[in-house]
């Protein structure tokens, strides 16, 4: 008798056991399989993208390549080319290449507000160019527009020992941070709205 009862209420206490460890297993369980939250780019924040847009390299009468053809179908905006140029985490061209023009301005208005692809707005300074590349005066009497196109999507197609970046390219390049890999710098829209920027230059 005495056994039957001890069989009776160690059953019992198994079932009530097996209950706890089933309500608590699952809390448990996702306690384990917990991933940590991804960590914050820190880079590459300005909408960068890792669509390039397909293109066919043709002849230019200046330089050997060209990209004759809009990587878009739609016309550049030159203002907003003056933007992704002054930014200093897009294009950043205003540190290695003076504009006359761009430097008149600056005199009346030293920044200029830019909205990037990811909706975040920032001013960027006009007044401070640098020398490493050539001078843009003039670029558009230099070059054609799809020299200029060629030029802004792969420099070293033209020029092969620039130490200008590829600006529409995803892959290709070395010593890459995480958050940037995959990730053109500019978009190809982007790339219009420099170019038509440049060709105001003669």
């Amino acid at each position: 008798m005495f056994r039957a009862i001890f069989i009776s209420l160690l059953i019992a206490g198994l079932a009530v056991s097996g209950q706890a460890f089933a309500q608590s297993a699952p809390k448990g369980a996702a306690t384990l399989d917990a991933k940590p939250a991804p960590k914050a780019k820190e880079r590459c924040q300005d909408g960068e993208t890792p669509e390039v847009a397909a293109y066919t390299i043709g002849k230019g009468p200046n330089v050997e390549k060209a990209i004759n053809e809009s990587l878009t179908g739609t016309p550049g905006d030159p203002e907003k080319g003056l933007q992704w140029m002054a930014h200093r985490r897009l294009g950043n061209c205003l540190a290695c290449h003076m504009i006359s023009a761009v430097l008149e301005r600056a005199e009346k208005t030293p920044n200029i507000e830019v909205t990037n692809l990811a909706g975040q707005k920032s001013s960027q300074p006009l007044g401070n160019h640098g020398e490493i590349g050539p001078s843009l005066d003039g670029v558009a009497s230099r070059y054609t527009e799809g020299e200029l196109r060629m030029l802004v999507v792969d420099p070293k197609a033209i020029f092969p020992d620039t130490i200008m970046p590829a600006f529409h390219k995803n892959n290709g390049f070395t010593r890459v941070h995480p958050d940037c890999q995959g990730l053109a710098i500019l978009s190809a829209q982007q790339v219009e709205d420099v170019v038509a920027f440049l060709n105001t230059l003669k």
